[in-house]
């Protein structure tokens, strides 16, 4: 997606408190990327655009809790993928 235009880069490693959540993750990426990092994923204070998907190692966070999902207390690969319309 365009995430990387904001980031500046397609991989981003980040430490989180033991007890992490995505919504934690989010928060964190939000305040080292600012305003435009934010308005790109959420559509309201702590509400996802319809179109950003997240997935903690290869699972979709809406089967895991949504922002409430649970961050393993180790290593986790999150992938945060825009959908785009078109044709």
């Amino acid at each position: 997606g365009d995430l990387p235009a904001v980031t500046g880069q397609r991989n981003v490693l980040i430490s989180l408190p033991v007890g992490g959540t995505v919504a934690g993750l989010l928060e964190s990426l939000s305040q080292r990327y600012g305003d435009d990092f934010r308005s790109r994923v959420f559509n309201g204070p702590t509400k996802l655009h319809h179109t950003m998907l997240i997935f903690v190692d290869g699972e979709n966070i809406k089967g895991r809790g949504g922002l409430a999902a649970k961050l393993s207390d180790s290593e986790v690969e999150v992938i945060m993928l825009p959908m785009f319309g078109g044709g």
